[in-house]
């Protein structure tokens, strides 16, 4: 046996495969920090404006809103007690450190003490309707706005402070911004596609070299073989289309040997058919001489013998030039709407004095009505000759031939019926059944079919159109 080489690893399905369990074992790890590092810098890209504001000299000033509003609370928290007059001392004081800003107190009676700048807009005595109006007008509006409690707590009942800032002098606060998660989870999805697309594209490839494969296996050419594929890469499925494309070659040189042997055996048959008839002609010729010869009883019974034998060799004969014929296509079959019935008669008139002369009771059974089959009158004689000529040879114990019509499968047939041992018995005159199969492909040439039904009481031969 032939030993084929072994597939590279490097070449395998497998190797491929570990290929990408390896990207994604080795990229893991830094998956979620490139992800991360992608998210943050396509932010940057997109917010470049706010992480990134024009110089302006107040920025390092004032900073951001949530150091601003600290640095408020602060310094209300460390006015707790304090007089009205150093209250006013140290808002002062702040609106030099911030000088941008607008200030403003009111005391615990609700009175609008020092504004710095003066603001018209301003009560002169707060109400809760003013203080709740003024804190909804302020919420993430411009100037920023930042109202403590005197003392650091409601409780102290000081009044308030309020410190108000148009936001241009800010740092914008980045604080709770949701863009970093969304564009984190985009890149992390990202490169998990990519994964998912590496493996969609490796069972892809798979799953259509094996359909391919299957399409060549049940894809035929002109000799009825399957027709070669393509060989793909060297690896598993690669050696299996190498070894498809083999076994397309030998079929290939089979059927070729086959055939030349079919044509062999045919010319054989065709020629050692014509030698024979030339001996067997002139043998005859003897043995009827002979036979004019006046014989001993045992004489007679050899003469007789040998004519049999003569009569048996020159139809075996015979079978093989017509199952010659039929095989190679060369047997002309003419199909004519015509009475089976008729030939029928004719042919069991033709056999009668042979089955009386084997004590046979004939049994014909026919209608008068026509039954019309397309078939080939020469060929349908040939097969009842061989039928009639199998009964007398295999079922003349019988004693019983019958020619009958019946209905099977839904269609008028052809019944032969005999009432001998049947198929399975054992009989010395059993031939190498060319006879039957010449039957079955007259048969078929002609449209029909043959079914036996036999038993140890007799059998039943029904011939009946395979369609109508």
């Amino acid at each position: 046996m032939k030993m084929r080489a072994k597939i590279k690893f490097r070449n395998s399905l497998l190797s491929r495969y570990l290929v990408i369990i390896g990207i994604a074992l080795v990229f893991i790890p830094i998956l979620i920090p490139v992800s991360f590092l992608a998210s943050w810098g396509t932010n940057q890209l997109l917010h470049w404006g706010e992480f990134s504001p024009p110089h302006n000299p107040y920025n390092k000033l004032y900073g951001s809103g949530n150091n601003l509003a600290a640095a408020w609370h602060k310094e209300a928290g460390l006015l707790n007690d304090k007089t009205p007059e150093e209250i006013d001392s140290k808002l002062r004081d702040l609106k030099q450190l911030y000088p941008e800003t607008s200030l403003f107190w009111v005391d615990a009676a609700g009175n609008t003490r020092l504004q710095l700048p003066e603001q018209d807009t301003l009560p002169e005595v707060w109400s809760l309707k003013d203080t709740i109006t003024f804190m909804k007008a302020r919420v993430d509006a411009d100037p920023f706005t930042v109202v403590a409690f005197i003392g650091g707590s409601s409780t102290t009942d000081q009044g308030f402070m309020v410190l108000e800032l148009p936001r241009k002098y800010m740092i914008k606060s980045t604080v709770n911004r949701q863009g970093d998660t969304r564009f984190y989870g985009f890149f992390l999805m990202l490169m998990l596609s990519f994964f998912l697309l590496l493996s969609y594209l490796f069972i892809r490839d798979i799953r259509k070299r094996l359909l391919r494969l299957e399409s060549s296996t049940t894809q035929s050419n002109n000799n009825g073989l399957p027709s070669k594929t393509i060989v793909g890469r060297p690896d598993e499925i690669g050696r299996l289309e190498q070894a498809f494309n083999r076994m397309v070659d030998e079929l290939e040189d089979s059927r070729k040997r086959e055939i030349e042997e079919e044509t062999l055996r045919k010319d054989l048959i065709s020629n050692l058919s014509h030698d024979l008839r030339t001996p067997l002609t002139v043998l005859g010729s003897h043995l009827y001489s002979l036979r004019k010869e006046p014989l001993s009883e045992q004489g007679q019974q050899s003469l007789s013998l040998m004519e049999s034998k003569m009569g048996d060799l020159d139809g075996l004969i015979d079978h093989l030039l017509s199952y010659n014929l039929l095989s190679s296509g060369r047997y002309k079959v003419t199909r004519v709407n015509q009475d089976v019935l008729r030939i029928v008669r004719s042919s069991a008139a033709a056999w009668y004095p042979l089955w009386e002369k084997n004590h046979l009771e004939a049994d014909i059974d026919l209608p008068d009505i026509p039954l019309l089959w397309e078939i080939d009158e020469q060929g349908f004689r040939r097969v009842l000759d061989n039928l009639f000529q199998n009964l007398i040879r295999h079922a003349s114990s019988g004693g019983y031939v019958g020619l009958a019509t019946t209905m099977r499968r839904s269609v008028t047939a052809l019944v032969i019926t005999d009432h001998g041992p049947g198929l399975n018995a054992k009989s010395s005159a059993k031939g190498a059944g060319l006879g039957l199969l010449i039957v079955d492909m007259l048969l078929h040439e002609m449209g029909l079919t043959r079914e036996i039904e036999s038993s140890s009481s007799g059998t039943r031969i029904y011939i009946y159109p395979t369609s109508l």
